[in-house]
């Protein structure tokens, strides 16, 4: 184990003391002068022709200032493009102006001087509906006679012959000879595992204020996982030159990939080069589940073939993905696979479209609910056949250089005594991994001295994690000063370089990468200008943190203070490290997890007795904040599993779009929860660091769906485990004894 200073150690978020001093400024407190506020006319129906739209009546209200539909901004958003037999053009869509596939969708956006007055003007715009009707199941979605979401798609049909309707993209893949595994099994087991959509429940909604000056120039301040990511999504879709795009981000009031823009920013922009005064955009709750960007449902169908002797041999996945009117996510499908050695596999996979709005990115996209079914039948297969869950997996794991897979599912065994677990009457155990390969992004940064000796550090990045923190840490182990010394400040997209934005876990990994490279930049600067006043060569010097020395005459010294002042008044110029990072290779991280339960078996109620988790972090960069991704995670995988999902009414409307009604943990709800931290590095992190962010929330679903099966003997495949379905599945399997 390496002894670091400053890296390793539970550090305190720098952002802590303005946080909860009420002192940090968050997009929804942010005034410009002369503001209007916006605000959007959304669709009643899920499914429905628009006749006519009429703004006349909104228009003339005092203190309305622009109304805007896809008809007076489409002239104006027409893109041309050319290819080698003709030139096309395209009308970017920014309103419903036809046909509306959502509860929610937008109608039109108004601004005035109150967001009072735009709320009244928005209930004074007339738009004569022909309702139509609606599908918000998968299953019913794909039939033939279903309601048609995008009525220029296709069926498909699947490889067994059968015809799907409204599927939006299809991922097929295999691998082995799948046939001659099932064919050769002892055992063959087939599930069908259903999980809702869920959304991110961030605490605070989506707000974005844009303002346009004379020159031109768009400036937004936004609630965002990524400036750089938004700033491109406005030119893009509004043709603007990037450099005519400035973006500051505001601190985030949470975001769990919901936050990539698009929402609010385009719309806000719209706005206010119309009016030519700054607009602010707030989403109601009700908005946010309406029109957010949730995680896609799925149901799906896995068979798995073993050997007697616990060796998996084959599987097969046939995934129907609800991606509302959207597409994509039939990727992380593939995750049946996760990290055992599975030779033989098929997997067919479909993006099928309902009235729902198109789902977007929560904690590891796709592993919740893929991890979910492949961990609890593997749970159901050893339950069934009398092995012990975690020496089951152990036979089945990959094994490679940087993976802390046995590792992390033997710490946790040992740490709660898996093998010597008791329990009472209708309580069990639930044990369940999941992984995720930590992705990388590009982005830049930069390193001072300043005249003082303290650091600072700049860059693009979005703090929501405490990264901020994470990457001072880095820069202080590289340049061996205090923490206490070192200084964060975020730039806008016009003074920094491009930074990758926070989500997918790649946070630290690449912008501590880059911190780092910035840190060392400005350390090989500062030597050598200590080296010159020193009359040495750098390497001939050493330091530590305060000052740099001659190893051969300590005597002969300056202080960081001295060098950086020094600094001003050399041909070098002050001491500034930069440092960049490309997509380089991440490594697969792997969560272990394990619950306890109590199931009243009369009502159904599940209490959580335990849980305790594992995960391999490479190297923690501060294990306070390793500790808290892996409470956090856990959290909202065990709300998954026993109390979220956005529910629908026949007619395609959100029966609870609110917070009352869609449940989420109270402190009540959840046990002090246990963390064990696994360190294998990795070869490309800073100091060995891997991404914590996404794999805590994917094994907890099929911990709590095992442990209530090990306490009451039934399988529940349906999540959330709600009261009323599990007494449900008890009153059933009663009535088939």
């Amino acid at each position: 184990m390496n002894e670091f200073k400053v890296v390793g150690k539970p550090v305190p978020r720098i952002d802590a003391l303005e946080k909860v001093t009420g002192k940090a400024m968050y997009a929804v407190d942010f005034q410009r002068p002369q503001m209007l506020y916006g605000a959007f006319l959304r669709s009643p129906h899920a499914h429905a022709r628009i006749k006519d739209i009429d703004t006349t009546e909104a228009e003339k209200m005092p203190g309305v200032k622009a109304v805007i539909t896809q008809k007076s901004v489409g002239e104006d958003t027409a893109i041309v493009t050319e290819d080698e037999v003709h030139a096309t053009r395209r009308v970017m869509k920014f309103f419903a102006d036809e046909k509306v596939a959502y509860q929610g969708e937008k109608i039109a956006v108004v601004a005035a001087v109150s967001r009072e007055i735009a709320e009244e003007a928005v209930r004074r715009i007339k738009v004569e509906y022909e309702p139509i009707p609606a599908v918000t199941d998968v299953l019913e979605a794909i039939r033939e006679g279903a309601p048609i979401i995008h009525e220029n798609t296709e069926a498909v049909t699947t490889p067994t012959g059968e015809t799907l309707y409204n599927v939006s993209n299809e991922m097929h893949r295999d691998a082995g000879d799948v046939e001659k595994a099932f064919q050769e099994a002892d055992h063959i087991f087939e599930d069908t595992f259903t999980v809702p959509r869920v959304h991110q429940t961030y605490i605070e909604p989506h707000v974005a204020i844009a303002e346009v000056d004379t020159s031109g120039k768009v400036t937004v301040w936004t609630s965002t996982q990524g400036i750089f990511a938004i700033r491109s999504s406005i030119s893009n879709s509004l043709r603007i030159p990037l450099s005519k795009v400035n973006v500051i981000g505001m601190t985030v009031g949470g975001a769990f990939g919901g936050k990539f823009g698009g929402l609010t920013d385009t719309y806000a922009v719209l706005l206010a080069m119309k009016t030519r005064r700054p607009v602010k955009i707030v989403y109601t709750r009700e908005e946010e589940f309406l029109d957010g960007r949730p995680a896609p449902g799925l149901v799906i169908t896995l068979r798995t073939a073993v050997s007697k002797d616990q060796r998996i041999l084959g599987r097969t996945a046939y995934a129907l993905w609800d991606v509302g009117v959207g597409s994509g996510g039939t990727g992380a499908t593939g995750r049946i696979l996760s990290v055992y050695d599975i030779p033989n596999h098929k997997i067919d996979a479909y993006g099928v479209n309902t009235n729902k709005p198109a789902p977007g990115a929560y904690r590891a996209p796709g592993a919740p609910q893929v991890t979910f079914a492949s961990e609890a039948q593997l749970n159901r297969i050893c339950f069934e056949l009398g092995w012990d869950p975690v020496e089951f997996r152990l036979k089945n794991l990959k094994e490679g250089p940087e993976w802390g897979f046995k590792e992390v599912i033997t710490q946790l065994a040992d740490q709660v005594d898996w093998k010597g677990r008791t329990k009472e009457e209708n309580e069990g155990w639930g044990i369940a991994i999941g992984e995720w390969t930590n992705g990388a992004g590009p982005g830049g940064a930069f390193v001072s001295v300043h005249e003082d000796g303290t650091v600072h550090l700049n860059s693009g990045l979005m703090d929501i994690t405490g990264t901020d923190t994470a990457v001072s840490q880095i820069v202080a182990e590289v340049l061996k000063v205090d923490h206490e010394k070192t200084s964060c400040v975020r730039g806008d997209t016009d003074s920094v370089p491009f930074a990758t934005p926070s989500g997918g876990s790649v946070t630290t990994f690449s912008m501590g990468n880059a911190f780092k490279r910035a840190a060392e930049d400005a350390l090989d600067k500062l030597l050598t200008q200590a080296a010159d006043e020193l009359d040495a060569t750098p390497a001939q010097l050493d330091y530590d943190g305060t000052k740099v020395w001659v190893k051969s005459d300590p005597e002969q010294s300056m202080t960081y203070a001295q060098i950086a002042q020094s600094s001003l008044r050399h041909r070098g110029g002050p001491i500034v490290g930069k440092g960049s990072f490309a997509s380089e290779p991440s490594a697969a991280t792997i969560s272990a997890q394990v619950a306890k339960v109590r199931v009243d078996v009369e009502t159904g109620q599940i209490e959580l007795l335990s849980f305790a988790g594992s995960l391999d972090v490479g190297q923690s960069i501060n294990p306070m904040a390793c500790e808290g991704q892996m409470e956090g995670g856990a959290v909202q995988s065990i709300s998954w599993g026993m109390m979220e999902e956005m529910l629908y009414g026949p007619e395609g409307r959100m029966s609870n779009p609110n917070l009352l009604d869609y449940r989420i943990p109270t402190t009540l709800d959840i046990v002090p929860l246990k963390s064990f931290i696994v360190e294998v590095p990795a070869k490309n992190g800073p100091f060995g660091a891997k991404g914590v962010g996404e794999p805590p929330i994917t094994p907890g679903i099929a911990a709590v769906v095992t442990a209530v099966a090990d306490a009451t003997g039934v399988w529940v495949r349906e999540v959330p485990l709600t009261p009323e379905r599990v007494a449900r599945a008890l009153w059933k399997a009663q009535e088939t004894q």
